[in-house]
């Protein structure tokens, strides 16, 4: 049994965690700035405050919390799952940091169909180094950062192997016509859809379209919780859903 700390417990997915544990998993505690009631675990405004004993922590909350938790899980030598969005640089190297001394897993998006997205978007680059690459992502309304978390990971995959594309994010009219070697990024945000990303390639006389959908927050809850059970008892390291999918 992983018992689990919760961090972001009150919110959309910090719900649909919960609601995916199974006998194999359980919430010790939740955590949420936010005045949080009627869950059937203790809820703390902070990390700090949590006492009960756990295996793995789990975080959906906001990019600022980050530095509290790797705090915690450092003085507990806990383990980390990070499902974040939006870091900033310094985010990123107080993570990088910590993984030195606890196992972290980071990820945009824990959806395993996303993480075979990027394999596929990864090798289509290598394939078609010439292709124009254009991707558009749709997410609902209420969400702050943009691109996308995952869009800025595809970006990521596709540079891998085409270190010399520029991004260009949304396209106007004085940015001109279009640059070889470019990625152009569109962001659409409306109505409650979970989550939309389309890889497009672009050769002279054809396109291919690679795309994923996601049809609800469980997938994003159930990835997490496989994260956790998979990184529990790792050591140090900074580990992302590509190792999970290896393991597979």
């Amino acid at each position: 049994m992983i018992r689990i700390i919760l961090s972001g417990a009150g919110g959309r997915m910090g719900r649909a965690v919960a609601a995916a544990c199974d006998q194999s998993c359980v919430i010790a505690a939740g955590v949420d700035s936010r005045d949080v009631s009627g869950l059937p675990y203790p809820i703390y405004k902070s990390v700090a405050e949590v006492a009960e004993q756990a295996d793995v922590i789990v975080d959906f909350s906001h990019p600022d919390a980050v530095y509290g938790l790797l705090d915690y899980a450092r003085t507990r030598a806990l383990p980390l799952v990070l499902a974040t969005t939006g870091y900033a640089a310094e985010h990123d190297a107080a993570i990088s940091a910590a993984s030195l001394q606890i196992p972290v897993i980071r990820s945009s998006n824990f959806s395993v169909g996303v993480s075979v997205l990027m394999e596929i978007v990864s090798n289509a680059a290598s394939l078609l180094p010439g292709a124009d690459i254009e991707i558009v992502e749709s997410h609902h309304r209420m969400k702050a950062d943009s691109p996308s978390g995952t869009a800025l990971t595809l970006i990521e995959a596709i540079k891998e192997v085409s270190p010399c594309r520029a991004v260009l994010a949304g396209r106007r009219s004085e940015d001109g016509k279009r640059e070889q070697r470019q990625i152009g990024v569109h962001s659409v945000r409306g109505g409650l859809g979970a989550g939309d990303h389309n890889v497009m390639f672009l050769l002279d006389g054809e396109t291919i379209e690679i795309r994923h959908t996601a049809h609800g927050r469980d997938i994003f809850a159930q990835g997490a919780l496989q994260a956790a059970k998979w990184i529990a008892g790792k050591s140090a390291g900074l580990y992302s859903m590509r190792d999970i999918l290896g393991a597979m």
